[in-house]
Order: C-alpha cells, then structure tokens, then sequence
C-alpha cells in the first residue's frame, strides 16, 4: 500500500486494497517518422516517398511501440548501415588526408620536409634502441618504424603525432612476448610472439574505435599515468645500466638487477661506461639548443643568414639523438681500425626490406613446435594490456600538442589509425608502435605543418634499411643506452607530483600505489594497480554518502547530499535508524529526497528495510520532495506502507505526532562518527 498525499491531506487506500492505477495500458500503435502530414512510405532502396516529397527514411529513427518487433527487417537495417559506410561524408571523415590534400602548398612542404628528415634522423637511432628493451634484434625497430607513419599520414587527424616504437610499449612487450619466447640458435628471442602481439594489438583498437571503447581512457587518472610514467622511465633507465656499464648476466626484475649490478661493479667496462655517460651528457647539453628563445628587435628585421644559422641550431638540438650515435660510430669505427676493440658494437643488423607476410600463430624452432594455444596462454594479458598502455600514451600525447597547437583531435579516428597501423606493421615483422612525447616534439617543434611530415620520415627508415645497415655495425650498445637514459629521464615528472599534493593530497596515494607497484610487481602490472585503487577513492563517497541531519519539532530530517545507488543504501539505511534512536524518544524520520535522481532496485529494498525497521520501534518514515522520476520509481516498486508527500514542510505539518520543542535545526555531516557505522555493515 502507498500513501500519498495532495494538498497535505492523507489519502488511504481503496477499500477493496487495490491502489490507484499508475500504469494505463494502450493498444498496440504503429508509429511512423516522417516529415510530411502525409503517411511515407519505405522503398527497398532505402529512401521514404511522401505525397508532399518531404518524406525521408532513416533506419535508425524508425521506431515502432508494436512489441511484436520493429517496423524494418533486420536486413534493411544492416543494408542502410553498410550503406552509410560508403558515403562521402563517412570516408572523409575515415582518410582525413582528402580534407586536407588538396589545400596543400610549397610553403607546407619545405615545412614537412624539415620536420620529417629530423624526425626520421632521430626516429632510427631510437628504433634501434627500443629494439633492444623488446629484447629483439635491431632490424626489428627498423621494421616497426616505417610503414605505420605511412598509414597515419592517410588517416591520422593530428599533424604533430608520429607513430613507431616507444620505449613503454618496447619494455612491456618484452614483459608479455619475447622474455618467453623460445630462444633461435643464435641465442635471440624468437620474434613471433612479438609480432602476434602487434597483430592482436590492432585488431582491438580497430573493434575498440567502430564501438567508441576509447573511453576507457577516462578511467586512468592523471596521477596514475604520471606515477606510471614515471616508474617506466625509471624502470627502463635501470635496464639500460647493464649495456651502459658493460656487464652481462643481469636480469630484468627492477630490483634483482639493481643488486646484481651492485655485485658486479667491479667487472664493469670502463670503456663502454665512459662513452655511455658521455653520450647521456652531450645528449641532454644538445637538447638544450632546441629550448634557446633568441631576443630580437622588433624594430629590426631578421637578416636571413641570421635565421638560417638559428635554423641549423636548432635542428642540431632536435637531432642530438642522430647526432650523438653518428659521432659514437666514428669513433668505435677509428678505435678499431687501430686495434682497439674494447667497446662493444651493435654488430651485424639484416639488410633491406623486411618480408611481406601474415603473422605466424606458431612456433617452429628445430624439433620443437609452440602451438597457438600455448602461445596465446604465455601472451596472457599482454592482447589487453598493450592496446590500452598505447593508446593512453598516444591520446595523452596527441591531446596535449592539439592544445598547444590549436586543432582538433579526433579520438575515434585516431584509434582506428593506430589499430591499422598496428595491424600493418604486424605484416611487415614489426612489434606493436604508438605515439611517442619525444619525437612527436621535435615533429611541433619543427613546425610541421601536415602530416605529410611522416611521409618523409618513412622515407629516411626505408633509406636506412637499403644503405646504411653496414654502418650500424659500428653503433656502440653504449651509446645507444645512453640515448635511451638520455630520452626517458624526461619522462619522470617531478613537478607534476608537487603540484598533486598541494592541489589534493588525496591523489597521492594513487600516484605513490602506483608508482611502487609498477617498480615492485612489474611495468606491466603497475597501471592496473593504480586504476584500481583511482576506482575505488572515487567510488568510496557513493559506498560511503554524505548525509545531513537535521531535528525539528519531533522529526528527523535525513538528507543525503548526493545520488542514493546500491553500494551507499545499506550504509544510509542503517546510519537514519540508529541516529534516530539516539534519543530518549525516537525521531519519526523524514527523508528528503531532494538531491536523488534515480534510485536502483537495491536502494528501494532499503527503503523497505528502513521503513520496517521504524515501524519496529513506532516511527514513520515519510519520503518528501521526491523527483518526478523517483515518485514514480517509489509508485511502481509499491512499497507496503509507504508515506510518499511533496515537501518537508507538508510532511511535519501532516504527520506531526508530538509538540513542537525548543530544539534547533542542526546539520551535522556523517564523518563525525564514521568508524562506528562502518562496522555494523
């Protein structure tokens, strides 16, 4: 039975025990969409026919209240969807390269061109490199680099972005892939785990942009992705000590390896140790000269030979990455035409294009054959962990340069590009690529105007690979460790923390949870941890609602300040009953439902329990100033005995059962005695 009340009078129920009806049932009506006053008509072609020749058809507003199914066929649907596929508007939209093409002008190219070169010079040192954290040969960050920017030049929708390896991605599918896979005879990690991973990395940011998944995304908090940031770059700063020192026989485990590589200090190379700091120093001292902010005359032009030889600074700064090694190179080279062999070199890397073929799903090494279900189980995770770690990476990097740059980022399309690119790469023996902050960088820094830019940086990779992997012999590991040290101490954001804890101390502990877990338990691991524990700070106040209490004239006023769903329902049932009886004589007890919205099945089930628990020890529970779509929740639900009224000032003046007192309104915020109520649930 519900009571309610009109006009502060009480209503009863029928005699008879039936309340009054809430729900008027209609016949069945078939209901058409259509512009004209005219009926339409569908014609199989997909368009509607009105005698007035307004009428349009459109699958997905044709709508029918017959429960007997919708007004089109399935089919039709499905045609009219496939259609709408193939319209100029949708493959526009699909290959942003038609919008902007046929706008493009030299200006735009000299631009390009100096951004993609630099790009390219900086992107194959890193290639090879990143390579190297995959545990996989050198040639295989060659592979990756190339053929993805191709891809996003046609369909990416930011000009800044380049897509290739990054040193998070390298690092965690080592973690996922090649850490186990099985060994080739020449003692390197078999690729072909590597290689699937890409191809299933593509494939879920393909199927996670046609279904708007990218959302995803919003649940990582910024301190999660700083703290994550952060602890990678340590983590993969401290997988490099064992190249830069020359020690071998170091694990990957963060800690493991940093007391092995205490324990082995004095058998480092003192040759490859020097050239890998040296290279870290004059790494970080270039990348200074792209930060140089010239003071001018505004009264005075620029001679051009002035702004050429800026121009030239500045691409020494961009490039120090290409610079460094190509020094480096000369070096080792000289050093062993005289006979001294003392830094290790990266040795010889596969000439030419990669081949062209679908990934492999198993394994043949010799006698032993991996099939894809062993395969897929030691992958485990890494299918999900991968697409989602590179595409936080990317869309944070993209966003950010969109902002600073002024245009329009559009995330969908940007997921379906990385999904192709990925899945291309995966064709051509390459593992899974992403945005990397360095490179695309250098690309805003360059002024790149369109993202024609990555055409030419593919284009110095393809050179690379045809000519100049004789030459890559001679790169020292060193050095190559010293750019990635160099390259992701930048990422450990020192700043952002302050900034967090002065802001809101409470993101600390996200930010610390995650940072110690993605050092402790794995890089793989880290940001789940922290996604977590985001999760829960943020769902802890709908668990845990805020609730206001107030007492006038022998009633309890129980106010909560925010939604009322199924985790915070029990926690305020109990919390209104026991506040209640706190008192010689028990409150009846008001609940204003002001600030509630919508209230779930299991928030109802505790207004019974609440209403059942007054009516125990003589109360009413009257609910007041309730919103149409609550009313009509609470009239459905038909809760037996159910006091249902406008506003608070209706309900004390219609129920009051006792006289007014000298008491005073006081609101007081449930935190006062929390950890008394936590342990009756």
């Amino acid at each position: 039975m519900v009571y309610t009340t009109e006009n502060g009078l009480q209503k009863p129920p029928h005699e008879d025990g039936i309340t009054d009806p809430v729900v008027l049932k209609m016949a069945p009506i078939e209901v058409s969409l259509h512009m004209g006053k005219e009926q339409g008509t569908y014609n199989p072609n997909g368009s509607a026919n009105s005698l007035n020749g307004l009428g349009s058809y459109d699958p997905q507003f044709s709508f029918s209240e017959n429960p007997g199914g919708p007004s089109v066929p399935f089919q039709e649907r499905a045609k009219n969807w496939f259609r709408s596929l193939l319209t100029l508007d949708t493959i526009k939209s699909k290959l942003p390269i038609i919008e902007w093409l046929p706008k493009y002008n030299m200006f735009n190219f000299q631009c390009d061109l100096i951004a993609g070169i630099t790009v390219g010079l900086t992107l194959i040192p890193q290639s090879l490199a990143y390579a190297g954290i995959a545990g996989l040969a050198p040639q295989y960050g060659l592979y990756s680099a190339f053929i993805c920017v191709f891809i996003y030049c046609v369909m990416g929708s930011s000009k800044d972005i380049t897509l290739g390896p990054s040193a998070i991605v390298s690092l965690i599918t080592a973690s996922f892939a090649t850490s186990v896979s099985p060994r080739l005879p020449n003692g390197e990690a078999d690729p072909t785990m590597a290689i699937v991973l890409a191809f299933t990395t593509g494939l879920i940011q393909i199927f996670m942009s046609f279904f708007k998944l990218g959302i995803i995304v919003s649940f990582i908090s910024f301190p999660v992705i700083n703290a994550f940031s952060s602890a990678a770059a340590i983590t993969i700063a401290v997988s490099q000590l064992k190249t830069l020192l020359g020690v071998k026989g170091v694990p990957n485990d963060f800690v493991e390896s940093l007391d092995v590589i205490r324990k082995k200090l004095p058998y480092i190379n003192v040759w490859d140790m020097t050239m890998g700091m040296s290279c870290i120093v004059v790494v970080i001292l270039l990348k200074k000269l792209r930060e140089i902010r010239w003071k001018d005359d505004p009264d005075k032009p620029i001679p051009i030979y002035v702004m050429i030889y800026r121009k030239l600074i500045f691409i020494c700064g961009a490039g120090s990455t290409a610079i460094v090694v190509i020094v480096a190179a000369g070096i080792l080279a000289i050093l062993e035409r005289y006979g001294v062999k003392d830094l290790t070199p990266t040795g010889y890397i596969r000439p030419g294009m990669p081949e062209i073929r679908a990934p492999r799903f198993d394994i043949t090494i010799g006698n032993y054959t991996m099939p894809s279900s062993e395969m897929f189980s030691k992958i485990s995770a890494g299918i999900i962990v991968i697409p989602i770690i590179a595409l936080m990476e990317a869309m944070a990097i993209g966003k950010y340069f969109a902002r600073v740059n002024q245009y329009k980022l559009d995330p969908a399309q940007e997921l379906l590009s990385y999904g192709i690119g990925n899945l291309v790469t995966s064709f051509f023996q390459g593992y899974a690529v992403t945005g990397t902050f360095s490179r695309t960088a250098i690309n805003s820094q360059c002024g790149v105007k369109t993202p024609l830019g990555n055409i030419f940086t593919g284009v110095i990779v393809i050179i690379s690979l045809y000519f100049l992997t004789p030459l890559f012999y001679y790169i020292p590991k060193c050095a190559l460790a010293g750019v990635i040290i160099a390259a992701v101490l930048a990422m450990v954001d020192i700043q952002s923390f302050k900034m967090l804890y002065r802001a809101n101390k409470v993101d600390v502990v996200p930010y610390f949870v995650t940072f110690a877990a993605t050092l402790l338990i794995g890089i793989q691991w880290g940001i789940f941890v922290g996604m977590g524990v985001s999760i829960l700070i943020l769902l802890y106040p709908i668990a845990r609602p805020k609730v206001l209490f107030s007492t006038v004239q022998g009633f309890m006023i129980v106010t909560p300040t925010h939604g009322l769903d199924f985790p915070g329902a029990e926690y305020l049932e109990i919390k209104a009953l026991d506040r209640a009886l706190q008192v010689e004589k028990p409150h009846n007890i008001i609940l204003n439902m002001e600030h509630l919205s919508n209230m779930d099945y299991s928030a109802i089930q505790s207004l019974r329990s609440l209403l059942s628990g007054c009516e125990l020890h003589g109360m009413k529970l009257i609910l007041a100033q309730g919103q149409k779509r609550v009313k009509k929740q609470l009239k459905v639900a038909n809760i037996k005995n159910a006091i249902i009224v406008d506003t608070v000032d209706e309900a004390i003046k219609t129920f009051r059962s006792q006289p007014e007192t000298a008491e005073t309104n006081e609101e007081k915020n449930d935190e006062e005695d929390e950890g008394f109520f936590i342990s009756r649930l």
